[in-house]
């Protein structure tokens, strides 16, 4: 029974350390709680390999890229992905997270929520513009991201030169900033959609003079 209790207690233990929150400065004045759950995931402020190489392949097929030398477009996809401040993905299966906050623009005002609501739509309807996307069907709902003004969820699926892909997006604002988070999920791991389920419900946002 002894033997039992102590091998329980080492899962638990093990589970809290896979679910151990960390926080990033993701802008000026503003940090985010995160818990990533198991070792298989990754965070990093830079956009990973198999990220780089994709979308180097999509501006490939854009209608502007013929006769783009490939320095030129490793040169844009580096400025696409540099505009994200963090990126939570899965190696192995090349699941990703994109975490992008972009502060108001000059005399722009803070959005209301119907504003927000809208945004996630436009978000939603946009994927079907996207190089050799067919089939997107997609629902929006609200969400509740603690530390936000406003949060709206993208729930997606669609092929993508053939391939099936799920996406969800969350769009949302947190004075004075808008921010969108973007999961692609190529199903080649059938957890990573649990596993980012879990990641999306743990986040909270903080001022960065919070605890």
């Amino acid at each position: 029974m002894h033997k039992i209790a102590v091998l329980m207690l080492g899962i638990l233990l093990a589970e809290a350390t896979c679910l151990a929150a960390e926080t990033f400065p993701v802008a000026p004045g503003l940090k985010l709680e995160v818990n990533l759950p198991g070792q298989k995931w990754q965070i990093s402020r830079q956009a990973p390999e198999f990220l780089f190489l994709e979308t180097v392949e999509d501006l490939k097929h854009e209608p502007a890229a013929p006769g783009k030398e490939i320095e030129t477009l490793k040169g844009l996809a580096r400025l696409r992905l540099g505009a994200n401040e963090l990126f939570i993905f899965n190696p192995d299966s090349g699941a990703v997270l994109t975490i992008d906050f972009s502060p108001l623009r000059g005399d722009e005002k803070a959005p209301e929520e119907r504003t927000v609501a809208s945004s996630a739509r436009y978000a939603g309807e946009s994927l079907e513009s996207e190089e050799g996307v067919e089939g997107v069907e997609t629902k929006t709902d609200k969400v509740h991201v603690p530390g936000a003004d406003f949060a709206h969820r993208i729930q997606a699926s669609y092929r993508q030169r053939g391939k099936p892909v799920k996406f969800t997006g969350i769009v949302g604002f947190v004075d004075p900033y808008w921010f969108y988070l973007y999961f692609k999920d190529p199903l080649r791991n059938p957890g990573d959609a649990e596993d980012m389920r879990r990641i999306l419900d743990s986040l909270v946002l903080k001022s960065a003079g919070g605890n």
